[in-house]
């Protein structure tokens, strides 16, 4: 029964990656910047690197980022300037993220995936891509200290679709503990989902509801479902050629991810039900 238990937590965490709503974690590209600094070293210390393009070309406008900037990503602690990492740690770093690339590779489409057992948790959606888990490796990293054999062992792929030719973009990695010993270095960002409704149905768990933002108790009645508190520690991890993130190797977000018309809109997580995508335009 505890192993049962344990599975299904897990699933859940692989369902609260791939099923999150919007809502701005960031202020927005047109009315967040910083005013105008008067030498150019302050303006460029105000300023994004997008609005610091369009003034190079002659364009004061603000860039549309199609939607990425009102993705959320849950509970993670907020995406900075990587930290200094030691040139020992980054020697260790890349072996580990070359180990991993082999890892996702083992699976490159979703048709790999589904014949070597794993299962879709959740629908598409940009930024995150779709989490095809692999309910044997669910009980990984339990000592909090990322191992070879842990990076062997992620509990999910992630593909840039659902479809049978969709293409492996990154890895998902749990853990039980908030102080573990992940990667090397400083800037693996390890998140958190919390009030999350969990609803066991035809195809395994779903969060019906969306997964990043806190459901009440009476709204998870509402629909059968069991409130979970909080998740384990998640993180995502872009290492496939092609699918390098620009926001960081281990950021929970990657502008790489989109909808099929190059976006990043979603539709309101309570219109998600069991749909594969949460795209607007319905494409992934």
């Amino acid at each position: 029964m505890g192993r049962r238990i344990w599975i299904l937590t897990v699933a859940v965490l692989v369902v609260s990656a791939a099923a999150c709503s919007s809502d701005t974690k960031q202020a927005d590209s047109a009315g967040g910047s910083a005013t105008k600094k008067t030498s150019s070293k302050a303006h460029a210390d105000g300023m994004t690197a997008a609005e610091m393009a369009a003034m190079g070309s002659g364009r004061t406008e603000a860039v549309d980022d199609r939607g990425f900037s009102k993705l959320k990503n849950g509970m993670e602690h907020g995406q900075a300037f990587p930290q200094a990492i030691s040139k020992s740690d980054r020697a260790e770093l890349a072996r580990q993220l070359v180990l991993a690339r082999e890892v996702a590779l083992r699976y490159p489409t979703v048709a790999d995936a589904e014949m070597a057992g794993l299962h879709r948790a959740g629908p598409f959606a940009p930024g995150l891509g779709a989490h095809y888990i692999n309910y044997a490796n669910a009980g990984g990293d339990a000592d909090g200290v990322m191992s070879d054999d842990d990076i062997r062992k992620p509990i999910a792929w992630i593909y840039d679709g659902t479809h049978p030719d969709s293409h492996v973009s990154g890895l998902f990695y749990s853990r039980g503990m908030q102080d573990g010993i992940g990667f090397a270095g400083p800037n693996d960002t390890w998140h958190v989902h919390k009030d999350i409704c969990i609803v066991q149905g035809a195809n395994g768990i779903d969060t019906p509801l969306g997964a990043d933002h806190s459901t009440t108790k009476a709204e998870c009645d509402a629909i059968k479902g069991s409130l979970l508190k909080q998740t384990g520690y998640l993180v995502h991890v872009w290492v496939v050629p092609g699918y390098e993130s620009p926001e960081g190797v281990f950021s929970h977000l990657s502008s790489t991810v989109t909808c099929d018309d190059g976006s990043y809109n979603i539709i309101p997580a309570a219109s998600i039900g069991t749909k594969t995508t949460v795209c607007v335009d319905g494409t992934e």
